[in-house]
Parts: C-alpha cells; sequence; structure tokens
C-alpha cells in the first residue's frame, strides 16, 4: 500500500502513452497479420483486463463524481440514445442507457410432438 499512488500513476501514464502510440499507428489491413510481434497481444489485454475485475480493482472510483471503473466500462459498452426533452432537461440532451425489450420466441404452428411425428416419417 505504500507504493500504490505511485504506482497507479505509472500504470496510467503507461496506458495513456500507449493509446497514443496506438492511435498515431495506422495499419495497412493486408499486412497486419504479417507482424509476428503482434501475436498473442489479445490475450495480453484481456489479461491485463481480467486482472483489474479479479484484483477488485474495478470498484475503485476513476473520476470526481465517484464512478467506479465498472460502472464506466459497462457504461461505453452500453447502448446509449440521447433523451432529447429540452423542458426536462433544461434544454441538454443527456445520454440514458438504452434497454431493449426480448422479442418473445413465434407461436409454432405444430407442437413438438407433432414435428417430431413428422420427422419421422420422412
Amino acid at each position: 500500500m505504500e507504493h500504490l499512488a505511485s504506482d497507479a500513476l505509472n500504470i496510467k501514464e503507461s496506458l495513456t502513452r500507449m493509446q497514443k502510440f496506438i492511435a498515431g499507428k495506422s495499419i495497412n489491413g493486408n499486412k497486419a497479420n504479417d507482424i509476428k510481434d503482434l501475436n498473442g497481444m489479445g490475450k495480453a489485454i484481456w489479461d491485463f483486463i481480467s486482472t483489474v475485475y479479479n484484483s477488485h480493482w474495478d470498484s475503485l472510483y476513476v473520476d470526481d463524481n465517484n464512478t467506479t471503473f465498472r460502472s464506466k466500462v459497462k457504461s461505453k459498452f452500453s447502448p446509449q440514445v440521447k433523451n432529447i426533452q429540452p423542458l426536462a432537461n433544461k434544454g441538454k440532451e443527456v445520454a440514458k442507457p438504452l434497454f431493449i425489450s426480448v422479442i418473445p420466441p413465434p407461436i409454432l404452428a405444430k407442437l413438438n410432438k407433432e414435428v417430431k411425428e413428422i420427422l419421422q416419417k420422412n
């Protein structure tokens, strides 16, 4: 715990540098898979993310609004829809999670038993 603050700062700075490096490099889609040094990069990235969750770092606050890392990731991967109601939000557009109800399966024309009988006849 003694060096956690400086270690966390170093991790953040390293991640920021990696992000800027990747953002500054374009990859030719035809030749990207020929770069052998990139083999295993996906595994390394997912291992890092898994470690964050397994060590419960996902419950740490990531901003001044007491937003956890877990909530931040969830909001980035949840579909968002703009809620435009000028009177209710004083003219501000607010992104809210979009909830999509599941469509029930269609009603079958024949019962499963009848379908099995038809299939056995053919």
